[in-house]
């Protein structure tokens, strides 16, 4: 028995087995619950399946202060909110509770295994079986917290968390705090502690930064109109920026970097390279780190000039990016924690998936194997029986459509005229959003 949860009633259906259904969805986040969305638009047969609640994710590893980095304009699947407002955590996942209602989710309903059969697939779940004609993984790539082995040679009187378990300031004991990352979580959490009056040393390293205006226009407007976020992995000079870490964006519209986070008050230093109980060593690599990030800034703001000169744009010049205004640097290179102050340390790290339940032809280094839109399927598979059809599925505005042709009843008819609603849906799509961190992370202050 499994149970189907909405806001204002619980159902408890069985599993039937002999049932063939059009599609399952593997987990219940955004993209999850965007996919079937879509897909009750279509009037496809799905489930969704949710090891936890609905968005267990924004649920358990945010902390209490976490705002979205892009403005309410980029977010209509969450509903009506103002233009320029920014979520935070609670409200996000209160949202996405609001859409499962319309949504065939089960709750508490992990998935152990995906296996290939002749007719679609054999999904495993706690609560027994199902078989699908098509499967959406919508699990995400980074919701396993990655701590770095450095972190067991740390005294026992430090306190150690990861952003995943990070919730408040009050929750560090002492005053000193080191955050080693200085991506998102490492930016935010850093500038919260700071906030909070804590003495607070960042290990950084590379990662980019996006000015949040240019030429008269919020940056993320200019990058929507110009097409940037639709690109391709293999449309891209280099496809191996899709594992960098994301550039530096912060909410409230201002631009941010490790100069202006030096200006706050706190300590920035470069990579964390060694940890001899007390002692911790840092490499030099803290002007370099800055110069890479304004490089970045540089990069995008040219690429929107570029456009402007390209379209005959009438905007206006650009104005002084205020995150670059010099700040005094005097990163050290080593720390005797107790001496300098050091209680608590919080790894800012990154993150990996856990894709163990695949069948092991359906992944690649432990991660969905996939080649552009189109899933890697195994090669001897029956032709017939490798992806016709993707649902390509976006989290940010409704799905393009596509055009079905159907009978006087409304029922999708196949290319040979006859009624075959299911001969479109034979394929497994991966929608996690990022394609999983390696260790280290990218942009994880750890060498």
């Amino acid at each position: 028995m499994v149970e189907h949860r909405s806001l204002t009633r619980t159902v408890r259906r069985p599993y039937v087995a002999s049932v063939l259904l059009d599609c399952v969805v593997v987990g219940a986040g955004p993209a999850g619950l965007a996919a079937s969305l879509a897909l009750t638009q279509r009037g496809v047969d799905h489930v969704v399946l949710e090891r936890g609640r609905v968005g267990h994710t924004w649920r358990t590893q945010r902390w209490d202060s976490l705002r979205l980095n892009n403005p309410g304009w980029m977010n209509p699947m969450l509903g009506p909110q103002p233009r320029d407002t920014y979520l935070c955590a609670s409200e996000v996942a209160r949202r996405l509770d609001r859409l499962a209602a319309g949504c065939p989710v089960r709750e508490s309903e992990a998935v152990t295994r995906l296996h290939r059969r002749q007719d679609g697939w054999l999904v495993r779940a706690v609560g027994g079986e199902l078989r699908a004609r098509t499967v959406v993984i919508a699990t995400g790539g980074e919701n396993v917290p990655h701590t770095p082995d450095l972190a067991s040679r740390l005294p026992e009187r430090i306190a150690q968390c990861h952003a995943a378990n990070y919730r408040a300031p009050a929750q560090l004991p002492g005053n000193g705090v080191l955050v080693v990352g200085s991506a998102q979580s490492g930016y935010q959490i850093a500038e919260e502690l700071l906030a909070a009056g804590r003495r607070v040393v960042v290990a950084t390293s590379a990662v980019g930064r996006a000015p949040a205006q240019h030429r008269g226009r919020p940056t993320l407007e200019w990058l929507v109109d110009l097409g940037f976020f639709d690109q391709r992995p293999e449309g891209l000079p280099d496809p191996s920026v899709v594992r960098a870490p994301q550039p530096l964006l912060v909410p409230g519209g201002r631009s941010a970097s490790l100069q202006s986070l030096a200006r706050a008050g706190a300590v920035v230093a470069g990579r964390l390279t060694t940890v001899d109980n007390e002692r911790i060593g840092l490499d030099a690599s803290i002007a370099a780190n800055i110069e890479f990030a304004d490089a970045f800034a540089d990069r995008i703001r040219k690429t929107i000039d570029d456009a402007i000169v390209a379209n005959g744009l009438d905007a206006p010049p650009s104005a002084l990016d205020d995150a670059v205004a010099p700040a005094d640097l005097h990163p050290p290179q080593a720390l005797d924690l107790r001496a300098d102050g050091i209680d608590s340390v919080v790894w800012c790290t990154g993150y990996t998936g856990n894709f163990s339940w695949l069948d092991p032809a359906l992944t690649d280094a432990a991660v969905p194997a996939t080649s552009s839109a189109f899933p890697r399927m195994p090669q001897q598979l029956p032709a017939q029986s490798r992806p016709t059809w993707v649902v390509k599925v976006r989290t940010r505005r409704t799905l393009p459509g596509r055009h079905v042709p159907r009978d006087r009843r409304g029922r999708a008819r196949n290319e040979r005229g006859g009624n075959d609603r299911h001969a479109r849906y034979r394929s497994v799509v991966n929608v996690t959003t990022r394609p999983s961190i390696r260790t280290p992370e990218p942009g994880s202050g750890v060498a």
